[in-house]
């Protein structure tokens, strides 16, 4: 995602209109990824893949018709919405300027091999102009933030314009202009609450107003582990599993490049201080806590992490940031190997990125994942 939101800025820069494009009904398809997203510009490039040379000519010939404003690509009502063409999900376009639009994609016979897939389908892909999306939701996802968009796609006030959601329950936008501010709360409240489940997700609702479709961008956790040995090891060996990623650097250096691996991790990182060496794990504890670092965690016995704080105060940092460190780090597995300790780390990193107090679940009620 912070790929997309860096093609967005050159296009911007360059004064090309752009489209961006995601799934949002499959037919089939066991294996196909949905939780990507494409942009396609007035020059006709598209940038990521989605379904290959087939995916590549439908997209672009319906990003040429929002664009160019093709015959048969007409208003909605003379509302920005969603048209069709020959029966199809199809496109609108507003005064000249790209609307929202939806455009099948099927895939069959041949194909199917051609492009590696275990069976074919039907991908229905969502175009939306980025001039009707807030500025904040691509903010978001350069700083690898979580971060929601709503759309209504169908209804009386379906059209391009969103709605941007932090996970703050912050919002920008337009949308609610025509959705009115009611349904601007209960949208801003699902949001909120489909981004703190801590991953990638959509859910459509039904509002006075039309279908809503909600969707949340959490990016995977970057881990940044200060220290080395063996539960640096460990640790990558664990965070592979999750297919999420990891940096680490060691001794005086650490100090030096925390700044740039911290950046690297963005707004869903993790620091992992595993150094003793006081003149090590105070700066890079101290820079975790300048910024929003969402989990920070300390190794060491209850004595190492005392003096830390004193270190700690000393340098200025308060007794409120000192309280978001994991100290000692991890959940309590009882594990003493560098592989269970690393475990121990990982899911409680795991558990603070999708806000949960990591309790067994027998001592939980309710929906297991919501």
């Amino acid at each position: 995602m912070q790929h997309v939101a860096s093609v967005l800025e050159a296009a911007a820069a360059a004064g090309r209109r752009t489209l961006i494009g995601r799934v949002i009904e499959l037919k089939g398809f066991s294996t196909l990824p949905v939780d990507e997203m494409i942009v396609l510009d007035d020059e006709g490039r598209l940038h990521g893949d989605f379904l290959g040379r087939p995916g590549a000519e439908r997209l672009g010939a319906a990003a040429r018709g929002l664009f160019g404003g093709e015959p048969g690509l007409g208003t909605v009502g003379g509302e920005p919405g969603l048209g069709t063409v020959g029966g199809e999900p199809g496109l609108g376009t507003v005064g000249g300027e790209p609307g929202l639009g939806t455009v099948g994609i099927s895939i069959h016979g041949p194909q199917v091999q051609e492009l590696g897939l275990s069976c074919g389908g039907q991908a229905n892909v969502l175009l939306q102009p980025t001039s009707a999306i807030p500025a904040r939701f691509w903010v978001g996802l350069a700083e690898r933030a979580p971060v929601a968009l709503v759309t209504v796609i169908d209804g009386p006030a379906a059209g391009p314009h969103a709605l941007a959601v932090d996970r703050d329950g912050q919002r920008w936008g337009a949308l609610e202009a025509a959705a009115g501010p009611e349904v601007g709360d209960e949208l801003a409240g699902t949001a909120r609450a489909l981004l703190r489940e801590g991953r990638t997700a959509s859910r459509r609702v039904e509002t006075g107003v039309g279908v809503a479709l909600v969707e949340a961008w959490v990016p995977t956790p970057r881990v940044v582990v200060v220290g080395g040995g063996d539960i640096l090891a460990a640790l990558e060996a664990q965070v592979a599993l999750l297919g999420w990623e990891v940096r680490g650097a060691d001794g005086r250096e650490a100090v030096e490049a925390i700044d740039g691996l911290l950046d690297w991790a963005g707004a869903t990182g993790a620091l992992v201080v595993c150094s003793h060496d006081p003149h090590v794990d105070s700066p890079a504890l101290a820079a975790g806590l300048g910024r929003t670092t969402p989990y920070i965690g300390a190794m060491g016995s209850r004595g190492t992490q005392s003096r830390r704080i004193e270190r700690l105060k000393a340098d200025g940092i308060s007794d409120d940031q000192i309280e978001r460190i994991h100290r000692p780090i991890g959940l309590n597995l009882g594990g003493r190997r560098a592989s269970e300790v690393a475990l121990a780390i990982v899911a409680e990193i795991l558990a603070c990125h999708c806000g949960r107090d990591a309790r067994s679940l027998k001592d939980t009620s309710g929906p297991i994942h919501g």
